[in-house]
């Protein structure tokens, strides 16, 4: 290798940087922390095994609510990498959303069965939303109906109907649970979302998905194979999906944000699998370039959909660091609001004073006579969607840059192959380190 690896948990630097805080994960790379002698630098890049790859397949993806159950993954995941719970939290992996739970975004051949597998389960969670709730419609129906025959014992069924409801949407998939969030208070709009997902289903949308993820598997089975048809493919999904995110007017609703997080999510992917394969053929140049024009442009949507979901008529609230009151504290890591705040652009250039100004305008806030009438459990848990939608932009914004620096670095090495300074097949799974030098 031209580039010596080595693993995050041997690095005794790297992870005193990150416990006191002198160092940041952003993305797959570790940064110099703002305000100290080299803030935003790159201090190293970081690599996921193909074996850690795999193995994350497995991990289960809690739902987004239930306490401290909600940063179940990043426990999983930290229990893979070999990290001790306390740097799994400042590494920022106690929180992180189904969607962009890999770190890497694919710079692997594992990466890109990972990659196809986040596509199966974009599908696999819709129909399990789906049928969910349809179940869920069933039960309520036969309760209303014998609310006619017995009023008494009526109320009593629907009420325990409606709690198997709760069970069954709440065993769905991490992936999309906020969909449940912001439709929970309204059977209307329930019925609603499981029409456009029946929908969604058949669109174009899930037909360009289907055809990028066969061409992962394909590529997962002949890695060794020319890229050529892959890299088409990913390009032309990029393309529509890319076109679909930037349509899309951000709103609070659930149907339109389930079309756009599918077209988000899966032009990610399509943009790291293009990318990842001209790196493999030595196309340094070509992938540096088709990362400068996505990237930005993937930067944008994400920040349109920040600034419409955290704007708030009520001034006050309107900031990101709404989500560091104590009402959210079961559900919302300090690390997610930080991540959401790097797409928030009225939050992202805040000095401290006045980040702390902004937490102090949010309590008080919250504390008036008015709030528990106002700021309800349904806002409550409609914001904890926001948050885990946002988190979601956020992290892929992240990674996607990651990918750049990457590139960058590749580059500079002269490699014929990013293969060359990678972690291989039979390196022991975990997260690794790329030396600098």
């Amino acid at each position: 290798m031209l580039i010596d690896t080595t693993l995050l948990v041997n690095n005794p630097e790297i992870i005193k940087g990150l416990l006191d805080g002198s160092m940041q994960r952003y993305g797959s790379v570790i940064r110099w922390a703002a305000g100290t002698a080299n803030g935003g630098q790159i201090v190293r890049h970081l690599a996921e095994t193909p074996g850690l790859t795999s193995k994350l397949m497995t991990v289960p993806f809690s739902p987004i609510l239930g306490g401290v159950d909600v940063i179940g993954h990043g426990l999983s995941y930290h229990k893979l990498m070999g990290i001790e719970k306390t740097l799994s939290s400042v590494m920022g992996l106690t929180q992180i959303t189904a969607g962009a739970s890999v770190l890497n975004l694919g710079v692997s051949i594992a990466g890109f069965a990972y990659m196809g597998y986040k596509l199966h389960q974009i599908q696999e969670n819709l129909g399990h939303i789906q049928q969910s709730m349809e179940k869920g419609f069933n039960r309520v129906e036969a309760g209303l109906n014998r609310i006619e025959n017995n009023l008494i014992a009526g109320f009593n069924h629907i009420d325990n109907r409606l709690n198997s409801v709760d069970e069954g949407l709440d065993i769905i998939s991490g992936q999309l649970a906020y969909l449940y969030l912001l439709v929970e208070d309204s059977r209307q709009k329930q019925k609603s979302l499981a029409k456009a997902i029946s929908h969604l289903h058949q669109a174009m949308l899930i037909k360009e998905i289907a055809d990028l993820k066969a061409e992962l598997y394909d590529r997962s089975l002949f890695p060794d194979e020319s890229p050529r048809s892959a890299i088409k493919t990913a390009s032309s999904v990029g393309s529509f999906l890319s076109n679909q995110a930037m349509q899309a007017t951000p709103e609070l609703d659930a149907e339109i944000m389930l079309n756009a997080d599918v077209s988000i999510q899966g032009w990610a992917v399509a943009i790291a699998t293009e990318a990842n394969l001209l790196l493999e053929i030595g196309k340094h140049q070509e992938a540096k370039e088709l990362l400068a024009l996505q990237i930005p442009q993937f930067k944008q949507v994400a920040e349109r959909w920040a600034k419409a979901l955290i704007n708030d008529e009520n001034t006050y609230l309107s900031t990101a660091y709404r989500f560091t009151n104590s009402r959210f504290k079961n559900h919302i890591a300090s690390e997610r609001v930080e991540r959401i705040t790097e797409i928030s652009p009225s939050d992202r250039t805040l000095s401290p004073d006045q980040i702390r100004r902004k937490k102090n305008y949010v309590d008080v806030e919250f504390e008036m006579s008015y709030s528990s009438a106002k700021f309800d459990q349904t806002w409550t848990h409609r914001q904890i969607a926001v948050a885990e939608y946002l988190d979601g932009l956020s992290e892929l914004s992240a990674r996607l840059e990651g990918l750049e620096s990457f590139a960058n670095l590749c580059e500079s090495r002269g490699v014929k192959s990013s293969r060359e300074i990678l972690p291989g097949d039979d390196a022991e799974p975990g997260i690794y380190i790329l030396s600098s030098t």
